[in-house]
């Protein structure tokens, strides 16, 4: 398994990118989303998507330089439509309009559809805490990928469904909240069959309802379903999670709710951007957050339990270890990037 550093998978991704003709302004955005994907250990969400890329490119999926277009607009809403353009870039424009809305209007909303897959949506919502605002995204998958069973049920009929919160913090690395609703991301099931290694317990279902650790019974006719976030135990609750979230980044868009399996698989989008010093000066909400964490983290420990992180934190330690020690990346996708150099 090779281990290369930031800079180099920048280059890689940058040079196949550059083959394609792609937009220097857009291929640095795809490439800065997968990278920072594999730096903060999000390998599912990482440079594993470049050969995807380059397929749907090829295909006719992604339109690189489309224009992002304005369905309709107020002070602090907007619908846009990306028209199939690339989901990093349409992510990130979305956010960016959110913010600056939020700073004239304290809460703003974005809604986009006609978006294709945006990747690891915490770092979009990390956007707004450089503004020192709190950001708030979702996605489905535009109405396709339905691979996650509804509780009780035992066949695909949502998405994975994801949610991500980021929260400032006055000179410190945020709180960032990055899940699937979903046990976990369909990608962490091809990053698994891409080691060969088996899933643990609980990920998945075949069709007839009995657990699998096979990672190709995803990928097989007919297909095993992820569970709900919460599994066998408490599957109920990701699931009505992933009913909210559906309803807010499909019906709201105006992308569409989960349906069938023959609908295109793109990203409906959801953006969602508070502004802390709308409601109280920064320093002193910053504090008062700080204080949170470090009444959390006093907790008497498990045993084997070093300290208690925040959710983000477990990413910011793996960065920093990479930055170190390289990013690993795994043998297959190693192969298949190679076929594009």
């Amino acid at each position: 398994m090779p281990n290369l550093t930031a800079e180099e998978l920048i280059d890689i991704c940058l040079n196949v990118f550059q083959k394609l003709n792609i937009p220097p302004s857009e291929a640095e955005i795809v490439t800065r989303s997968m990278v920072d994907a594999n730096r903060v250990g999000h390998d599912s969400h990482g440079v594993i998507h470049l050969p995807k890329y380059v397929q749907e490119l090829e295909a006719g999926l992604i339109q690189p330089g489309a224009p992002i277009e304005t369905r309709h607009e107020s002070a602090s809403i907007a619908v846009l439509d990306g028209n199939w353009g690339f989901g990093p870039v349409i992510a990130t424009h979305a956010v960016a309009l959110a913010i600056q809305k939020a700073k004239q209007t304290d809460i703003s909303s974005v809604a986009v559809s006609r978006c294709n897959e945006v990747g690891r949506l915490g770092g979009y919502a990390c956007l707004a805490v450089d503004a020192e605002m709190i950001g708030l995204l979702m996605v489905n998958d535009h109405g396709g990928g339905t691979c996650v069973a509804p509780h009780g049920g035992i066949e695909g009929r949502l998405s994975t469904n994801p949610i991500a919160c980021a929260v400032p913090i006055e000179g410190q690395n945020p709180i960032v909240l990055d899940m699937s609703t979903s046990v976990v991301a369909s990608g962490k099931i091809r990053v698994k069959q891409h080691r060969n290694e088996a899933l643990p317990q609980g990920w998945l279902i075949n069709a007839e309802g009995e657990t699998t650790t096979g990672a190709e019974d995803f990928y097989g006719v007919p297909p095993a379903a992820l569970l709900p976030f919460g599994g066998m135990v408490s599957a109920h609750k990701g699931f009505g999670l992933s009913v909210i979230v559906d309803i807010l980044a499909g019906a709201l868009t105006g992308a569409g709710c989960s349906r069938s399996d023959d609908a295109r698989v793109g990203n409906g989008l959801f953006v969602l951007v508070m502004n802390v010093a709308s409601f109280r000066e920064f320093p002193g909400f910053s504090a008062e957050v700080e204080r949170f964490i470090a009444y959390l983290k006093s907790a008497k420990r498990a045993a084997g339990v070093d300290t208690i992180l925040m959710p983000g934190e477990r990413g910011w330690h793996e960065q920093r270890k990479r930055e170190q020690e390289g990013i690993p990346i795994d043998m297959e996708t190693w192969q298949q990037i190679q076929v594009l150099l």
